[in-house]
Formats: structure tokens, C-alpha cells, sequence
């Protein structure tokens, strides 16, 4: 549940009648570590309405080492507002189009920040063609990653058994397309917007359990080839994924 932030004018006086001044970035970031954790809070308060790129590692930074447990729910909340926003790259929804563009080539930065896994999902757990998405911080810091539909966050790329693109599924089609065109179908399957998932170091998490062949057209039997990756901006860095192989029919 959302943490109800004060009005601007009591947070800005509370902050500074507990000696955080003047009320600015710097200020607000070392007060993060300051050893009253309701003044931790004030502070991640105030850093989500005047908060930069920047600003989201030292709120990451400070949730990772936070003991206090009502401080670290607020900075839980304060992220999962800020993160959306500012951890993935919101010039790749030019349009306002819900997903980001399909197909786009992926070139990893280096050295890698995170690593993407993607394998086929077999047995009960499938619901025809799936694949499980996990994502490894490869840094020695918590990262802030997100949870949310792979297509929100990644161009994701889905070959055919010929090496061509596979063919959007025709109900998900208005969900590349701008939002201006007002095609979007109300069992076109948004979901819910994204929201923040920690990354500890050098752990893995299972992101996304996707049923790709809802999104696209995999009716053909043969081999597909699916990947996905793009730009998280805060961290300035390319994330790319392998390709891998999804079999469909025998």
C-alpha cells in the first residue's frame, strides 16, 4: 500500500526543523543516513518530488541498509513511484504507446550491470509457448530493477523457425501503437504498471514468467528464437539478454 506523503509545506517543515537544511539534493541525500529513521523518511519523501537519476541508487543504497522497518516501507513506496519513471527509458514509448517498439537490435554495455536469462517453460507451468525471464546483479551494490511485463520495459524480439520476425498477435498490435489512436482493447492485456524490485548483488530473481505465444503469433510448429533487452536509464546501460530456443509441436 502507497505511503500517504504529507503536503509539501509540512515536509519541508518538518525536514527542516530536524536541522536538514538548506532543503536541496545534497542535503537530502546524507540525510538518509541520518540516525532518526522518521527523518529518513522526510527525506525520501521530499527526494521523490524533487528527486533525479541520480537520487534513485542513494534511495536504493539507503532501503538496502534500512533496519527500521516503517522507514523501509516508506522508501519501498517512494521507489516503486520513482522507479518507473526514471530507471527505464521513457523515450522508447515516443508515442505513449504502452510497450516499447519490438525487434530493436540490443548491444550490452560493458562491463555487464545485469544479466538476462531467458529459457523455455515446459510441463503444467506452460500455457502454450512460455519462457521464464530472470535477471543477476552483476554489480556489488543492490539495484533497483522492475517487475512488470517484459514488453513495458524491453524490446523484446521473436523470431519464426525461418529467422523472420514472428507476427504480433492481433489483439496485442494497439499496444506497440501511439496511445493517441485510441486502439486499445479492453482484453488487450496491459496489466499492471510497472513496480520496484531490488536486486541484491549477485543473486538471481525469476522477473517475468511470459506467455510469449499470446503476444505473437507462434502457431507454426518449429523452433523460435526469443530475446528481449533495452536501456535502463538511471544506470545509463544496456541490458541484453541470450536468444533462446522455444520449440513448439513435436
Amino acid at each position: 500500500m502507497p505511503v500517504r506523503s504529507p503536503s509539501g509545506e509540512s515536509l519541508d517543515r518538518a525536514l527542516t526543523e530536524s536541522g536538514v537544511a538548506p532543503l536541496n539534493r545534497d542535503s537530502l541525500t546524507v540525510a538518509l543516513s541520518d540516525p532518526r529513521p522518521e527523518v529518513r523518511s522526510l527525506a525520501a519523501l521530499k527526494l521523490k518530488r524533487i528527486g533525479t537519476f541520480a537520487d534513485v541508487e542513494h534511495i536504493v543504497s539507503a532501503w538496502a541498509a534500512e533496519s527500521d522497518l516503517c522507514t523501509k516501507v516508506t522508501m519501498t513506496s517512494v521507489l516503486s513511484l520513482l522507479v518507473p519513471g526514471m530507471a527505464f527509458d521513457r523515450t522508447q514509448h515516443p508515442g505513449g504507446q504502452p510497450w516499447i517498439a519490438p525487434f530493436q537490435a540490443c548491444t550490452a554495455s560493458e562491463p555487464a550491470v545485469v544479466k538476462l536469462t531467458v529459457e523455455q517453460v515446459t510441463g503444467p507451468e506452460a500455457q502454450g509457448p512460455t519462457v521464464r525471464i530472470s535477471a543477476r546483479n552483476q554489480t556489488p551494490r543492490t539495484l533497483a530493477f522492475m517487475m512488470g511485463q517484459p514488453e513495458q520495459l524491453f524490446s523484446v524480439t521473436v523470431l519464426g523457425p525461418t529467422g523472420a520476425p514472428a507476427k504480433i498477435a492481433q489483439v496485442r498490435e494497439p499496444m506497440f501503437e501511439p496511445a493517441s489512436r485510441g486502439k486499445i482493447s479492453p482484453d488487450a492485456g496491459i496489466g499492471h504498471s510497472p513496480t520496484f524490485l531490488p536486486l541484491a548483488p549477485q543473486e538471481d530473481a525469476t522477473v517475468w514468467t511470459w506467455r510469449v505465444g499470446e503476444d505473437f503469433d507462434m502457431s507454426a510448429p518449429g523452433t523460435y528464437h526469443v530475446s528481449v533487452g533495452g536501456r535502463i536509464a538511471y544506470l545509463d546501460k544496456t541490458v541484453c539478454s541470450n536468444t533462446a530456443d522455444v520449440k513448439v509441436g513435436n
